[in-house]
């Protein structure tokens, strides 16, 4: 079962309630066990009264069974009794053997507790009506499908959670430790790089290092869990100690290192949390962990959060895309500009330069002889089981990308041969590729060839390569004037074009 909580609890415990200010008239039980309320009162007023904080919570709903529940539980300022924007913690109740216990973020036991739950009030958790929405008027105003991978160009990362598990505007990946970088073009407003706790056994999020940046008006990102003592000297030199308020004002760009993933914080493994929204706060928590080392665990730590939370697409993806990517989803990041319209990307395509700019591969035997590239796959048994040419183009494109490639090709042997050509990732076919096998029958003039292609996913270099068969040892499949070149026009699957396709 679910309740919202319009009205606190049943007039049994109103008494209680009304000393916190909290309990209207009226109010109905939101569980048929009236226990878990009177557990749940006890639990807040105790916090309200002994735990030194600067607020108190309200519960606002549950998600429960039995003998379990979530609650859902805003912050309330505790002098002036608003509501801290944007935040809902979860505390967690249990009931062990007939009596309801509780745990609230910060307690030892509240990850164990979480855990013990029943998977039906786990898989049931939502507190999405309780949470601030972006403004829709606000989204539509935005530019948000230019987003960059929040990682270094041509290194690679993991989603391990995007906005259909994680929630809107939240999505986890695993760098392996490595750098992370700015998402997009912006001005660090907030950054904290000071603690190093990992809080996973008790919820304590707010001991997680972040850096917040403002990309416009009413559009913010978030960089979680980040690796003590990470933020590069550039930024934090820049920034000032008092982490309750906003302490930074940095002009970054897309792409630019900023500070290491990290663990700290409500985290169970090195990962980094990339959070988007258009509103951002810091909320301050007493410090349960002694994250100082003084003993006083009244201190205050302040965490910052991002709310109204938004999608975003990352170049060449929409933001549909994103949120379905499953566990485990590799990506390529790319920070360098795309190809210009129109300039070809390869290198000596006309082989007047010979052989320069190419490189060999597997069972070829190859000569450029008046200006025109001779290939063909040496007549052996031995490995590898192919032959080919290829050329690193020295520029990468985002998913989404199209790009004609054109060449001429002919057959100067009197047997039949083929020519594959393909256009993939540099880090391995494996990444992605698109291809096309064109048939030489004997005797057969140099001719025009086209391929419209559209890379599948984001390449951070391209590689072009021509592919030889079969092993007959016979001279030679003919290559000349090879092009690639980025032409706008909408996105197409793989279509190949011989010298009698259409126009």
């Amino acid at each position: 079962m679910q309740a919202r909580l319009t009205t606190l609890y049943c007039s049994l415990i109103c008494c209680a309630l009304f000393l916190v200010g909290a309990c209207p008239a009226g109010a109905q039980s939101p569980t048929p066990d009236r226990s878990l309320d009177v557990a749940v009162v006890e639990a807040l007023l105790d916090h309200q009264r002994n735990s030194g904080s600067p607020f108190y919570y309200v519960e606002v709903g549950r998600t429960f069974d039995a003998d379990g529940a979530v609650l859902y539980l805003t912050l309330h300022d505790l002098h002036t009794r608003d509501v801290v924007p944007g935040i809902v913690d979860w505390g967690v109740a249990l009931r062990e053997a007939g009596q309801w216990r509780i745990a609230l973020p910060g307690d030892p036991a509240y990850t164990t507790m979480f855990e013990r739950l029943s998977p039906d009030v786990r898989a049931r958790i939502d507190d999405s009506e309780y949470r601030a929405e972006a403004d829709p008027v606000i989204a539509a105003a935005l530019t948000l499908d230019d987003y960059q991978f929040p990682w270094e160009d041509g290194r690679w990362a993991t989603v391990t959670r995007s906005f259909d598990r994680h929630g809107t505007g939240k999505i986890d990946f695993d760098l392996s430790g490595r750098a992370v970088t700015a998402a997009k073009d912006g001005i660090v407003v907030y950054a904290n790089d000071s603690y190093n706790r990992n809080t996973y056994a008790s919820g304590a999020w707010w001991y997680w290092n972040t850096i917040v940046i403002e990309h416009g008006p009413h559009e913010y990102s978030l960089y979680g869990h980040l690796e003590p003592g990470s933020i590069v000297p550039r930024i934090k030199e820049r920034c000032g100690s008092d982490l309750s308020r906003a302490n930074c004002f940095v002009p970054v760009e897309a792409g630019e290192v900023i500070a290491l993933e990290g663990n700290t914080g409500y985290s169970q493994n090195y990962h980094l949390h990339f959070e988007t929204g258009q509103r951002y706060g810091i909320a301050a928590y007493v410090d349960v962990h002694d994250g100082d080392g003084d003993g006083d665990r009244r201190d205050l730590v302040y965490g910052a959060y991002i709310y109204a939370e938004h999608n975003v697409a990352f170049t060449g993806y929409t933001p549909e895309q994103v949120a379905g990517w499953p566990w485990g989803t590799l990506r390529q990041a790319l920070h360098r500009p795309s190809p210009r319209p129109n300039v070809n990307l390869v290198r000596n395509g006309d082989f007047s330069d010979g052989v320069n700019e190419w490189t060999p591969s597997g069972q070829l035997n190859w000569e450029v002889r008046d200006g025109v590239m001779r290939a063909l796959r040496l007549r052996t048994t031995e490995p590898p089981e192919w032959a080919a040419f290829y050329q690193d183009l020295e520029v990468g494109a985002p998913a989404g990308f199209p790009l004609d490639i054109e060449f001429e090709l002919g057959n100067a042997s009197a047997i039949a041969k083929s020519v594959t050509v393909t256009l993939m990732n540099a880090a391995g076919r494996h990444y992605g590729q698109v291809q096309c096998r064109f048939e030489l029958p004997p005797d057969t003039p140099l001719r025009p060839y086209r391929i419209e292609a559209t890379t599948p996913d984001t390449w951070a270099r391209l590689r072009l390569e021509f592919a030889f068969n079969p092993p007959d040892g016979s001279p030679a499949a003919l290559v000349d004037n090879v092009v690639v070149m980025h032409r706008p026009r909408p996105a197409v699957a793989t279509m190949c074009h011989g010298p009698d396709s259409p126009a």
